[in-house]
């Protein structure tokens, strides 16, 4: 399984003024923008900055090199750099049936042959599978001279990860981001369904979710709904939702957090 910089142990001097200068980068590339957080620290890594960047595609390097070349991001080197992608180009497999000689055999069972994509696969120990997706290699042509440690995962690696791993052990976990949002259903702590669907109100939401109720058979009022993203309350998103479910919660009760719940490194 990958592995996590969230933490590590300062021993000396010497460790400690290496470690001031560890810089890690998480980036998470979206259909039409990318975002990306630096943290510097010393036994935890410290938020530095946030920020959003348009762009056409990130199928376009040389976009997203010119925007982070405006914003001096080659001017340093990082420890490490963290790229999510979000994507709807992917498949779940049970681990005890992958095979990684087949995993784009299995992929093209739903999603189409891309000769312009790279491979990748990311294993999820929790749920018992193995998440095949293909991302723009060029991506990581872009940051290997800024890191050695270039690492790329799709976004329900992390999200499902996370949830597993968290208290809210059943119920249903919504993501959100600009124009698709991820959905699992967990049930006797098990996985049930993982789904990125479109949207571009929170009425969509709320159709997929009905869709998703009828065919696997779980009533939305007898479930929980755990929210993460950037669902806006001033729209009365919150509430809509509120009306469906029998709770409505938080998934994370920092709002920091639970806003990058994806593109924030494993803890």
């Amino acid at each position: 399984m990958l592995t996590s910089l969230g933490k590590y142990t300062l021993r000396n001097k010497k460790d400690i003024s290496i470690a001031q200068l560890l810089t890690s980068v998480s980036f998470l590339f979206e259909r039409n923008k990318f975002s990306y957080i630096e943290r510097q620290g010393k036994n935890n890594y410290k938020m530095e900055f946030f920020t959003e960047t348009r762009l056409s595609s990130p199928s376009h390097p040389e976009e997203v090199v010119r925007q982070l070349k405006e914003n001096q991001f080659f001017d340093e080197k990082y420890s490490l750099i963290d790229v999510s992608i979000l994507t709807n180009k992917f498949t779940l497999i049970p681990a005890e049936h992958f095979d990684e000689d087949l995993a784009e055999t299995y992929l093209n069972y739903t999603v189409p042959f891309s000769e312009n994509q790279a491979l990748r696969f990311n294993l999820i120990p929790q749920f018992d599978l193995v998440i095949v997706f293909y991302y723009p290699e060029e991506l990581e042509n872009i940051f290997s001279e800024s890191s050695q440690k270039v690492r790329v995962t799709y976004t329900g690696f992390k999200f499902l990860s996370k949830i597993k791993s968290s208290d809210r052990k059943d119920g249903v976990f919504l993501n959100t981001y600009q124009e698709y949002f991820e959905v699992a259903v967990v049930r006797n702590e098990k996985l049930i369904l993982y789904n990125v669907y479109p949207y571009a109100v929170v009425q969509d939401i709320l159709y997929f979710l009905e869709v998703i109720s009828k065919n696997i058979k779980f009533p939305l009022s007898e479930s929980d709904l755990y929210y993460f993203g950037n669902i806006e309350d001033q729209k009365g998103n919150l509430a809509k939702l509120s009306l469906e479910f029998k709770t409505v919660s938080p998934g994370v009760d920092d709002d920091f957090e639970r806003i990058n719940f994806t593109i924030l490194d494993l803890v």
